[in-house]
């Protein structure tokens, strides 16, 4: 047995730690992931003014500030009893804001924190060495993914290769955005114009012009880059297809065109091969090699998987409010935003509505101090442990070894993030992908879905944001006034959608109108976290188990050197540990203050 430790796993903000036990096949026995640091914001809000939250907590993340403060804001629209009440305007630019940052952030992810790992030497090695004998076929896919996916600083044997090109051109992509963004939040990252009852900014046409032209710009890059179909055409055939297999239909024999015009082995993106093609196409072993015929895959779908389904669903809070009309409901039922809220159970894949009174947390595994080993969060503690000797990272996975808590729905883990959302919602095209998964035997959730899904999610919302600022109205009202004496003796729940899954902040206000607790539930926190207390393993720890730790079924043998499957893994969930971990202060100089709203 070997122990493979990979720290940090992230190529982004906070740490996490990773490590596996594989055998002598090469393969993944155990696993565990730990948070490295702790997080602190839920203390610091502690007998603050409640409306201090949305811009606090928006410092969790400078990668997803807005999803905290627009989640903190929602908590506080429930607390001041405004939800009902918030004009269509708020909703709209609201919409507007967040579908922006979502875009940048998956076009970060698939790019410059995923991608780099499709150009790691051990696909050169698969694709052009002597094991498959691929020829000049092997060699040309190996060129388009180094030379699209090769990050800054790169070498191969000591050798620089030059940056990928959808590395290089995907960054001044995301500087659009975050301008678009400020255009309404006045800055990016950590805007600050969500606030209960609206937003603070009254865009005029001239904003929602200039917005408009910086998302043309940015779908130039989709149109040469990313998809080799028109934008609407796509959203037509997948999100909006007649069915399930309608959608797989579509996407197949599209790429199955593409093949049939490659016979010189060109996989180049003037050929029609984008990024989203060479992906589909050879990312999976089912969709590539056996439905479509290609010589060989990178077979993608054969890591991240679950084995034990009936301890694993899939979530979502739902996000994007109906910004056609005033007014939402904060608890998110069934269907009443754009992306719906819901479960999903990974062993039937049947949906069922969301019940916000089924989530705890767990705090079996995790550095903190609690008699009751879970809570749910109106109720959560955040005492960490207060004996230096109990914080240990090597510890087993009985014992505390994470300072990230355990989140659970019903007593199962839940993966979160763009294939939940889009396996929740019942997209066709991610929904006919699992049911063939499921069909040919293999699990619907694995590394090639999940990025195939943050893809398709990129194209889906990308197409909606025209209509949150077409909902705009800048003769209308942009706030609700609030009533401060609402927030005594009340609680507040805010739950969306953050680029990285479920995101949840409850609030709960004393006798004052003073918050008394806050807590936050993050998506990394739901996909990262350690075992809980009936020793059910995070969707993380699980996902590893059964891995070729080399990936690609460990052809040429394993190399503990370079665990292909921890990275992949790990990294097609898109972790973001800073928004689960902090800091902390032990100096005990830092009292809460007593002091009078009313």
């Amino acid at each position: 047995m070997v122990k493979v430790t990979v720290d940090p796993l992230t190529r982004i903000e906070g740490h996490l730690r990773v490590s596996a036990e594989v055998d002598s096949n090469g393969v993944i026995t155990s696993a565990q992931s730990s948070g490295m640091l702790f997080r602190g914001f839920e203390r610091m809000l502690q007998n603050k003014d409640p409306r201090d939250a949305a811009l606090h907590v928006a410092r969790i993340c400078g990668v997803c500030p807005i999803s905290h403060s627009m989640t903190a804001t929602n908590a506080l629209d429930d607390l001041y009893q405004v939800a009902e009440s918030v004009p269509q305007n708020a909703l709209a630019v609201r919409n507007f804001i967040q579908a922006a940052n979502i875009v940048a952030s998956h076009a970060t992810h698939i790019y410059i924190l995923f991608g780099p790992d499709l150009a790691n030497p051990r696909y050169r090695d698969v694709l052009t060495g002597s094991a498959l004998n691929l020829g000049a076929t092997g060699q040309a896919v190996w060129n388009e993914l180094l030379g699209r996916f090769a990050p800054l600083s790169y070498k191969i044997d000591g050798q620089p290769v030059p940056v990928g090109s959808g590395y290089l051109n995907a960054i001044p992509e995301k500087k659009r955005l975050q301008e678009a963004i400020a255009l309404f939040g006045g800055k990016m990252p950590h805007q600050a114009i969500t606030v209960p009852g609206g937003v603070t900014c009254t865009p005029d046409l001239g904003d929602i012009a200039k917005s408009a032209a910086i998302y043309l710009k940015v779908m130039e890059f989709v149109q040469n880059y990313t998809l080799g179909v028109p934008l609407d055409t796509w959203i037509a055939n997948t999100s909006q297809a007649q069915s399930p297999a309608a959608a797989v239909k579509f996407v197949t024999d599209h790429l199955a065109g593409l093949i049939n015009k490659s016979s010189g082995n060109d996989f180049s993106r003037e050929n029609g091969w984008k990024d989203v093609e060479l992906f589909a196409a050879f990312g999976s072993e089912l969709v590539g090699e056996k439905l479509l015929g290609l010589p060989a895959s990178l077979r993608l779908d054969k890591l991240g998987g679950y084995s034990d389904a009936k301890n694993m669903c899939f979530l979502s809070y739902g996000a994007f409010y109906d910004s056609t009309k005033d007014g939402y409901n904060p608890a998110s039922p069934t269907g009443e935003r754009f992306l719906t809220s819901g479960v999903v159970r990974a062993s039937n894949l049947k949906f069922e509505d969301l019940d916000t009174a089924k989530i705890m947390e767990s705090t079996q595994c995790a550095f903190y101090e609690d008699d009751t080993p879970s809570r749910h969060p109106y109720d959560g503690t955040t005492v960490p442990v207060s004996d230096v000797n109990k914080i240990n990272l090597d510890a087993g996975p009985t014992d505390k070894y994470s300072w990230l808590k355990a989140p659970r729905y019903d007593g199962i883990a839940a993966e979160v993030g763009p294939l939940a959302r889009l396996i929740v919602a019942q997209d066709p095209l991610i929904i006919g992908l699992a049911q063939a998964f499921a069909g040919a035997g293999m699990s619907p959730a694995n590394v090639y879905t999940r990025m195939l899904a943050r893809m398709h999610e990129t194209a889906i919302i990308a197409h909606k944001i025209v209509d949150y600022l077409n909902d705009i109205d800048p003769a209308r009202a942009f706030a609700e006034p609030l009533d401060m004496r609402a927030a005594k003796d009340n609680k507040g729940m805010g739950i969306w959608e953050a680029p990285r899954g479920a995101l949840g902040h409850w609030i709960s206000a004393d006798s004052s109108g003073k918050t008394k607790n806050y807590q936050a539930i993050v998506p990394s926190t739901w996909n990262f976290s350690p075992r809980d207390e009936k020793g059910i393993a995070s969707p993380l720890e699980q996902a590893l188990v059964g891995n070729a730790i080399s990936g690609v079924d460990n052809i040429g043998g394993a190399n503990y050197a370079n665990p292909v499957a921890i990275l992949h893994v790990g990294r097609s969930y898109d972790p973001c540990i800073a928004c689960a971990v902090h800091t902390i202060d032990a100096t005990g100089k830092n009292a809460p203050r007593d002091y009078e709203l009313f």
